[in-house]
């Protein structure tokens, strides 16, 4: 008898063991870049909504939502939600395997491991044994599993409910009752079918092992049958992917932002990238391993984002056009100096530098845009003189009492900046 209830004690206490380690863990979003500045995407959370194919993806510290698409329907099953496996995985940081001939799935990160099978609501977890609140199963040759329970019990994440939404996150949160601006509107990523307007994708970045995202705007003139022009627009060191664009913001009752309203009476496809980290869009030289790393995964990113656009669009591939403020003007010409084959015309902005050897596009035309009130100002004038005696294409406009983040963004120089591009072709 005694042996027996030393048994019970046992079990009981590796139970309660491995409660404790779940909820003593504190799994912390991916975004960290070792030695290196932080990546400008941290996932904070997942929204998501049965019978749906949406997960609404949440940042942390700021207002930005994005659009997580799913290959299969969430499923409302017993006590849970069936979702993607892989996507799970790609959103929280966190590897698995998958022995198809016996549904066997492994789940692991550099805190737990975890054991479930396909058809079966047991899971071990750290060699204790737990239940889940739903069976794992194959939907539509997907592999799904059970968010909440596999989310809360094995990778100590938290969850909740906003606004119709269940989310799993790294800590309490919600989603805003109201738009707080134009990306924090979280009604426009559910509408179905979307073509038109804004859109806030993310996208698996294989360079780098994780999630990223990026702006798009479809103009409402946009035809799949015909190949369409594509503005790229590289931000500065303190942006995002939404944030310099969004300061094109115009008060005359007009809604959208200038950069919307303009690309859309251009009939221009336009994407604002995110970059990955302080990387210079590939311009840093550096006797840092890392630093190289984080600048050539920023440039990457820059070509692995227009790639998943002319996945999904017809992009014309002679009318593409690049342009950037800030970091973004320097990454401007550092990637015209590493692919001038890519893009049809180039316009940086706030940032001039005479680094890059700019003869190898050819007759291909660069504007520059500056603001009298940016530092860089009479440097820049001088830096292209030296390069129209290089032979290169290359204009300058001035924006009287322009400052260095918005001088690009004033109404009548955007649209110059976007007739140039018409004129390029």
């Amino acid at each position: 008898m005694k042996k027996y209830f030393s048994f019970i004690l046992a079990i009981i206490m590796v139970l309660s063991l491995g409660s404790a380690l779940a909820e003593g863990r504190t799994k912390t979003p991916a975004g960290q870049i070792e030695g290196g500045s932080d990546v400008y995407f941290v996932i904070n959370a997942a929204f998501f909504m049965a019978d749906t194919d949406v997960i609404v993806i949440g940042q942390k510290g700021n207002d930005y939502y994005k659009r997580y698409d799913q290959p299969v329907t969430i499923t409302k099953v017993d006590d849970d939600f069936l979702l993607p496996l892989d996507s799970l995985s790609k959103i929280f940081q966190f590897s698995y395997t998958y022995d198809a001939a016996t549904g066997a799935i492994h789940l692991e990160d550099e805190y737990v491991k975890a054991d479930l099978t396909v058809g079966s609501k047991d899971v071990t977890i750290d060699g204790a044994a737990d239940t889940l609140g739903a069976a794992p199963a194959e939907i539509d040759g997907v592999l799904c599993v059970p968010a909440v329970s596999v989310g809360t019990k094995v990778f100590a994440l938290v969850t909740g409910e906003s606004l119709g939404y269940t989310y799993l996150a790294y800590e309490e949160t919600s989603l805003p009752k109201g738009s707080t601006g134009i990306s924090g509107s979280v009604g426009c990523l559910t509408i179905p079918g979307k073509i038109y307007g804004i859109h806030q994708p993310v996208y698996w970045f294989e360079e780098a092992q994780m999630l990223m995202p990026y702006r798009l705007f479809v103009p409402t003139s946009y035809d799949p049958e015909v190949p369409n022009a594509m503005v790229v627009f590289l931000h500065g060191g303190s942006g995002n992917d939404n944030r310099d664009v969004e300061r094109t913001l115009n008060y005359n009752g007009q809604t959208g932002t200038w950069w919307d309203n303009e690309l859309d009476r251009f009939g221009y496809i336009g994407l604002s990238v995110n970059g990955y980290g302080h990387g210079r869009y590939g311009g840093a030289e550096s006797d840092d391993p890392i630093e190289v790393r984080i600048s050539k995964l920023s440039e990457q990113e820059v070509l692995a984002a227009i790639d998943q656009v002319k996945a999904k669009y017809n992009i014309d591939s002679s009318r593409i056009y690049l342009m950037g403020n800030s970091m973004g003007g320097g990454g401007t010409l550092s990637l015209a100096h590493n692919y001038p084959e890519l893009f049809a015309a180039f316009s940086p902005s706030g940032a001039i530098h005479h680094e890059f050897d700019l003869t190898g596009i050819g007759d291909k035309p660069v504007r520059v845009v500056m603001g009298t009130e940016d530092k860089g100002y009479n440097e820049a004038i001088e830096v292209v003189k030296t390069y129209k005696e290089e032979g290169v294409n290359i204009t300058f406009r001035g924006v009287g009492g322009g400052y260095h983040n918005t001088a690009w963004s004033q109404g009548d120089v955007l649209t110059e900046t976007f007739q140039f591009f018409a004129d390029a072709k």
